[in-house]
């Protein structure tokens, strides 16, 4: 082999690796659509011609599909045209998380990079300008929309968010973190406490839940509105504001918007915290990711000191941070200046 050939081999032995992700992830995708994962038996194997019965598809299409994780070692084949589980096949079965995260990532995260050309040329090489003109319209065919308005045109598409949503929202948790017995004190103890919490949220999120909540939970207000405009006067003056996980979708000029709307509702008391995903100097090369997911959507993730820029920007001062060690969370604490 000469020289150049090597060379030649080598570049597209390290430029396939990204190829064959995409080929892989493709595959795994349609398998969960197409419930494939879940007409193989737990135990034992089936044939092509059987799994194609099972599924509506053409064997051949299965098998051609089916070798490539075999070779990946994701599915097996213990016999010529059988094929059966493994142990990391299993996770894609429906309802799994690993089944849940691929079609997420396949649907906000590759659908809207395949427009990334478009996107750019349009606006430059820049993030995005406003959570209206993002990768994200571009990609599932709503060119102005922000991904609210996207997931409402959606409904299917909404479903897979909001499953992936509930899927991580225990993810993380305030306990140990941050006390809010500070809070105790001030409270009226005749009440249930629950009487004293209250759910802001989009108005079709906030009917959505409306049905769901019985007993105790049903004590709670649940109130339609955005935080791009004034707050509605049944919860302003709150002794706490809490914003969790929803920052990191939304440009800074937005987000500055929002904290300036709480800032006008907040008492001389009240405490607004921020619950975030944080930037740390070495996290992770999949919270890397993570942040450049949410890019598609107009948002990035931030550090501590990108959010002190932007709650000063909104009359807000820090005054605690919170990060545990074992965690890409962190909880930010203001009050006004």
């Amino acid at each position: 082999m000469t020289s150049d050939a090597a060379n030649i081999r080598e570049a597209l032995q390290q430029a396939g690796s990204h190829f064959l992700a995409l080929v892989e992830i493709g595959i795994l995708k349609t398998f969960v659509d197409f419930r494939v994962f879940d007409a193989i038996p737990n135990d034992g194997d089936i044939s092509f011609s059987e799994l194609g019965s099972k599924t509506g598809a053409q064997p051949a299409l299965l098998e051609r599909f089916s070798t490539f994780l075999i070779a990946s070692d994701i599915l097996l084949s213990p016999r010529p045209g059988y094929v059966a589980h493994t142990a990391r096949s299993r996770p894609y079965q429906a309802g799994g998380v690993s089944a849940g995260f691929v079609v997420h990532v396949f649907n906000f995260f590759l659908r809207p990079m395949a427009c990334w050309p478009a996107y750019f040329s349009e606006v430059g090489l820049r993030e995005p300008p406003n959570s209206r003109k993002i990768p994200l319209g571009l990609g599932l065919g709503h060119p102005g929309l922000d991904m609210y308005g996207i997931l409402d045109a959606e409904p299917a598409l909404a479903a897979l968010f909001n499953q992936a949503q509930a899927r991580s929202a225990g993810i993380f948790s305030l306990q140990s973190l941050y006390s809010l017995q500070w809070v105790e004190g001030l409270l009226d103890q005749s009440e249930p406490r629950l009487a004293f919490c209250a759910v802001f949220d989009l108005p079709k999120t906030v009917d959505a839940a409306r049905a769901q909540l019985d007993g105790k939970l049903g004590q709670a207000k649940l109130v339609g509105g955005t935080m791009f405009e004034p707050l509605p006067q049944e919860i302003r003056g709150a002794l706490v504001y809490q914003f969790r996980r929803v920052l990191s979708d939304f440009p800074d000029n937005e987000i500055i918007a929002a904290l300036s709307n709480v800032r006008q509702a907040c008492g001389t008391d009240t405490r607004v915290l921020i619950i975030e995903e944080l930037l740390r100097p070495n996290r992770s090369k999949f919270a890397i990711a993570q942040d450049i997911a949410v890019f598609n959507f107009g948002g990035k993730r931030r550090s501590e000191a990108m959010f002190r820029e932007l709650t000063a920007a909104a009359g807000f001062h820090v005054s605690g941070a919170f990060h545990p060690e074992d965690s890409e969370f962190g909880v930010l604490e203001l009050v006004r200046r």
